[in-house]
């Protein structure tokens, strides 16, 4: 593979030598030129030397830099954050393994490309779905979330319902889901780096996540196909290790897409007696078409909001427990209360949730 040509210019030599380490050290693709004096620089480009990315101090990023490399990803380190014309902006004094990032992400949106930024995670996707609401499928989609942060994974919490539980409960993202359904509608654009470009990371629990749609009506534009890219897109980033997606209740078009790219479904039951009906109601849909039974052989059961000072056991209709296979009892208890408790829980919510994450993180290893 032919390497990819990076200069690096600033006239902070100690500066220039650090990054330079740092980014010879984690992109190994690409081949690194450093300059500290303007005038080396514009010599060597006036030699039309090919360039593919150029990252430079703002002092040094100006028009006679711009004419000199018209095809070029050109990136100016800022601390003024004044715009400069034909550089893309990204703030100079931060981790450098952030500052990377930012740099081959701006690479990557201007050639379309995957890359510069794909990772070597081989990504599983896990739900939680049942056809009632009121199940516990949002909390147990961040508890999910949150344990495979604490895990070490590299973890991303994806809401696709119609209303978004959460719209309000986290920061909102450098883009959102709206930015990710564009890139879906037009030509030339990679949803997967989108998503990669707009994704925030909440603070306590370490997952990663993705501000939810502007409108909602912008789901009525999305179509089957076009999840299915989109989920595609995720799997080819390969920069995260385990997805959550937490969809609507409903057995229905995307979230049908949803189950079918899921490497495990988890059904959460409750003692309600309309859940337990709902579940049955779905479940005979096993005996009657066949195209379902990919989902419910993916499906295990979690036993959720588990009352033990009543002394008794929930019971579980015979068709459902013949055909979903128990995976965990989930105790009611203030951590999973508030989403806010899950979130600071540390250690105890990797505890409660391992039974689920184990069968995630395991299925269809080799």
């Amino acid at each position: 593979m032919i390497k990819k040509i990076m200069l690096l210019a600033d006239t902070d030599e100690r500066y220039v030598k650090e990054l330079s380490y740092f980014f010879m050290e984690n992109v190994p693709q690409m081949e690194l030129l450093t300059f500290t004096k303007k005038e080396k620089l514009m010599q060597y480009l006036n030699q039309k030397n090919h360039v593919d990315i150029i990252v430079a101090d703002e002092k040094l990023a100006d028009l006679s830099l711009k004419e000199l490399t018209p095809d070029t990803t050109r990136i100016a380190m800022s601390v003024s954050w004044v715009p400069i014309d034909g550089f893309e902006l990204v703030k100079k004094y931060q981790r450098m393994e952030s500052l990377l990032e930012m740099v081959l992400l701006k690479y990557a949106e201007k050639n379309g490309s995957l890359e510069a930024v794909k990772g070597n995670s081989h990504t599983k996707m896990a739900t939680f779905f049942h056809p009632a609401g009121g199940t516990g499928k949002t909390t147990l989609s961040l508890a999910l979330a949150t344990a495979g942060a604490k895990a070490g994974y590299r973890t991303l919490y994806l809401n696709l319902e119609d209303i978004d539980s959460v719209y309000d409960v986290f920061a909102k993202t450098e883009g959102s889901l709206s930015d990710v359904f564009l890139a879906l509608k037009t030509k030339g654009m990679n949803p997967g780096i989108k998503l990669k470009g707009s994704v925030g990371r909440e603070a306590s629990a370490g997952f990663y996540y993705l501000s939810g749609v502007e409108s909602v009506s912008e789901y009525d534009e999305i179509r089957d196909e076009e999840m299915q890219i989109l989920f595609a897109a995720i799997e080819e980033l390969a920069d995260y290790d385990l997805v959550v997606v937490d969809p609507n209740s409903c057995f229905a078009g995307r979230t049908k897409e949803v189950l079918k790219k899921a490497d495990a479904i988890f059904v959460p039951v409750t003692g309600e007696e309309g859940n337990i009906v709902k579940l049955q109601r779905l479940l005979q849909e096993s005996q009657l078409h066949g195209v379902y039974d990919s989902l419910f052989q993916k499906m295990y059961m979690v036993v959720n909001k588990v009352r033990e000072s009543t002394g008794k056991a929930l019971f579980i209709p015979e068709v459902v427990r013949s055909q979903i296979p128990f995976c965990t009892s989930i105790a009611a208890s203030g951590i999973l209360k508030t989403w806010k408790n899950i979130f600071l829980s540390d250690e105890q919510m990797l505890r409660i949730m391992e039974p689920v994450l184990q069968i995630v993180m395991e299925k269809n290893k080799v």
